[in-house]
């Protein structure tokens, strides 16, 4: 059995992350206070774009995540209901025809493995 009386020399690794830590802070702080000066909504998905960070970064860390739920709550612009977009004639056109297209691509699959599947039993049947 081997000796594990190595000690294993981690340091480079711990200030690495602490720096990698620290710079996601300061950009996490710069990109709200530039949203704030900007007089840009304050949410997440801009945070996290603006400061190249993941939204689940601010969502985990409590105080980031208190932060912008306060001034995403104080913008008072932005409601927490879904927005109902009105969907005009054209765009109602253009969906149909795209769901006309995949249904057809569709039935098409569908009829090519059944041939497939007819075949196969026709196969089958014939060993018989």
């Amino acid at each position: 059995m081997p000796n594990n009386d190595h000690i294993r020399n981690v340091e480079g690794l711990r200030s690495h992350a602490t720096a990698k830590s620290d710079a996601a802070r300061q950009r996490i702080d710069l990109a709200i206070k530039t949203l704030e000066n900007q007089n840009a909504d304050v949410n997440f998905n801009a945070v996290a774009a603006l400061a190249r960070v993941s939204k689940t970064t601010l969502y985990n860390n409590q105080d980031y995540r208190t932060r912008i739920e306060h001034l995403r709550c104080a913008d008072g612009s932005s409601s927490k209901g879904v927005v109902k977009r009105t969907i005009t004639d054209k765009s109602k056109d253009i969906i149909i025809s795209a769901k006309n297209k995949r249904i057809g691509e569709l039935e098409a699959e569908v009829n090519r493995l059944s041939g497939i599947l007819k075949r196969c039993y026709a196969k089958e049947y014939d060993k018989y």
